[in-house]
């Protein structure tokens, strides 16, 4: 699939590290079987009996928010929340094994699309410890608008599946997956670029006011667990 109007993407973002195409995955990890339901595909866990995908993360040394999730090394990690150990290729693959489908989601156009996305509903939750406490957190509890001071409104997560593109440049039919050129994996600002997106406009057009919910008390470096569950299908989109 190819996107028209690549550049429209990023007009509205800030400067970004350069990244070498050459280095962006074309393949998901290989998969391993550990047991009924229950697989490997590089550092992510997949149980189909559950339709979950479970990956380890750690919490960035970041404020400001546009996304929850970046893959390891992702461009994006400096206004995401989470760095999580995995590509997005091979995530995205993780997202189909649970059951996810991409001909039900409507893909946001651009950044920060008026259009709110469609899809698969997803539940995302992460699990990390607090001093001698195990905490379970809700994905969205993350957010926070500095503005209310309150955390953004509960609305629901769906799989998008991000966007194939031709690479200017490069040899006829390679292509590069989105999600790994930005680096992101879950968002809430209605982008054509990560594989999860909100459907939710509080956080939209906010730069500057979502925060990490400093109620939390998330330090940087912070390891969680960050697991992804199918909710159910959605129509296809008209």
């Amino acid at each position: 699939m190819v996107l028209i109007g690549f550049a429209s993407v990023f007009a509205q973002q800030r400067p970004v590290p350069e990244f070498d195409p050459e280095k962006i995955p074309t393949t998901p990890a290989p998969v391993a079987k550990l047991g009924p339901g229950l697989f490997r595909m590089g550092e992510i866990t997949v149980d189909t009996t559950k339709q979950e995908a479970s990956v380890a993360g750690t919490v960035n040394a970041v404020q400001t928010l546009e996304f929850v999730a970046n893959t390891q090394g992702g461009v994006k990690a400096y206004e995401s929340a989470l760095t999580v150990n995995t590509n997005a290729v091979t995530f995205n693959a993780a997202m189909l094994m649970i059951g996810l489908d991409k001909e039900h989601a409507r893909v946001p156009t651009q950044h920060f699309d008026p259009v709110p996305p469609k899809g698969d509903r997803v539940a995302l939750w992460i699990d990390w410890t607090r001093g001698h406490e195990k905490v379970r957190t809700p994905v969205e509890q993350l957010l926070f608008d500095s503005g209310s001071g309150q955390t953004v409104p509960a609305s629901d997560w769906v799989y998008t599946g991000s966007v194939f593109l031709e690479q200017r440049g490069m040899p006829p039919n390679v292509t590069r997956y989105l999600a790994d050129i930005d680096g992101v994996l879950i968002g809430f600002v209605h982008s054509p670029a990560p594989v999860i997106e909100n459907v939710g406009t509080a956080a939209v057009r906010r730069y500057g006011r979502i925060v990490l919910n400093p109620n939390l008390g998330l330090a940087p470096e912070t390891p969680v667990i960050l697991t992804v569950k199918a909710l159910g299908s959605a129509p296809k989109p008209h």
